[in-house]
């Protein structure tokens, strides 16, 4: 996402968690195992709308931000709707980037001086996230189950990669003071993974709580890297880039080492946002078809998610931006009727197209 993108709010509200995790479950036992996941159909964006898509959560529900009737608002998608979230008091446009089990949030609001970092939570309402001591600017991309946040901090020195505590004290992470970095995904145990400005390029960075800044590496011959995605056991995904800048699907096992995840047959591209504890991995490829969501497993490799969810489906997925414990992942796409200019690269869809948000339940046989 650009750095400099502005930020604007909805009214703030919180859906039944608890009635979507009962709607999530009898979705998933009433299909048949014919194919591995069903889709819940969670919202479509307006035509020209750069969006974000965030999440699942343990119970299934996605954030992000985009234009609702022609107003750009924080977003917050469950199967019983879509619903606005406003962020700070007085802000003009919010963007959610992080929901945990419990239904708290967190993100970037628009102020009258800058973006700030924000945390909702479902029973205490909104409060800042402040940044560092001098500094101007702050967003929020993540948060664990125990209230930790992390992002960035911004000011006259740059952005820094940061980490709010429960009683919302930030601090720099290691490392990271007078370096451009971002800390975007953490795990229950305290590690913080994101990237940073290594002077010679963006390299992918652990955070172990206690411990000094880890440079993750890149894949042989390439040059940057960056970590989107922790799991519960430490294993890390994002993508590693040549110098030409095509990225590909890069996992860091906890144990120590890299690895190249691939692309789709004839793809020249690929990137990992997310992970859970199964080992599964999802983001996208390219493929002579365009961009496609994929689903990446220990037993089956790279796999296409459009081949996984029953055929003929009216819709394409584009690219996969989470997956949870119990297996639901958050995708994006359009109409199968549309044409997404197949070969661009980005992280998420820009292209003029209704933009469509996707829930996949697990529903057969896992791949």
């Amino acid at each position: 996402m650009n750095k400099h993108e502005r930020l604007l709010c909805g009214h703030r509200t919180f859906a039944p968690i608890a009635v979507f995790v009962l709607v999530v479950t009898l979705l998933a036992s009433a299909v048949a195992s014919a194919s591995t996941y069903t889709v819940v159909d969670l919202a479509t964006l307006a035509q020209g709308s750069t969006a974000v898509v965030r999440g699942p959560n343990g119970g299934g529900a996605a954030v992000g931000g985009g234009r609702i009737a022609g107003v750009r608002r924080g977003l917050l998608f469950t199967s019983v709707g879509l619903q606005p979230v406003s962020g700070l008091n007085g802000a003009d446009y919010t963007t959610v980037f992080g929901i945990n089990d419990v239904g708290s949030l967190v993100g970037g609001s628009n102020t009258a001086g800058a973006v700030r970092a924000f945390l909702t939570v479902r029973a205490g309402g909104t409060r800042e996230l402040p940044p560092l001591a001098g500094d101007t600017g702050s967003t929020a991309y993540a948060l664990n189950n125990l209230g930790e946040a992390v992002g960035f901090s911004s000011g006259p020195a740059g952005e820094h990669a940061v980490l709010w505590a429960t009683d919302g004290k930030v601090s720099t992470l290691p490392g990271a003071s007078g370096r451009l970095s971002r800390a975007l995904a953490l795990n229950e145990r305290g590690d913080v993974v994101g990237a940073m400005d290594s002077g010679t390029g963006l390299r992918a960075i652990l955070w172990q709580r206690g411990r000094a800044a880890q440079d993750l590496g890149t894949l042989p011959g390439h040059t940057t890297s960056a970590a989107a995605g922790v799991n519960a056991r430490g294993d890390i995904v994002g993508y590693s880039a040549n110098a030409s800048g095509m990225r590909r699907a890069t996992l860091w096992p906890s144990g120590g080492g890299i690895r190249d995840l691939g692309t789709l047959p004839n793809g020249d591209f690929s990137q990992a946002y997310g992970n859970n504890e199964s080992g599964h991995i999802v983001g996208m490829s390219t493929s002579p078809s365009g961009n496609r969501a994929v689903l990446w497993t220990p037993a089956a490799g790279l796999q296409d998610l459009n081949d996984l969810i029953g055929t003929p489906p009216s819709f394409v997925l584009t690219l996969a931006v989470g997956i949870n414990t119990a297996g639901m992942i958050v995708a994006i796409g359009h109409d199968a009727d549309d044409h997404a200019g197949g070969t661009g690269h980005e992280a998420h869809d820009s292209h003029e197209l209704p933009l469509r948000v996707f829930l996949l339940l697990p529903s057969g046989p896992r791949p």
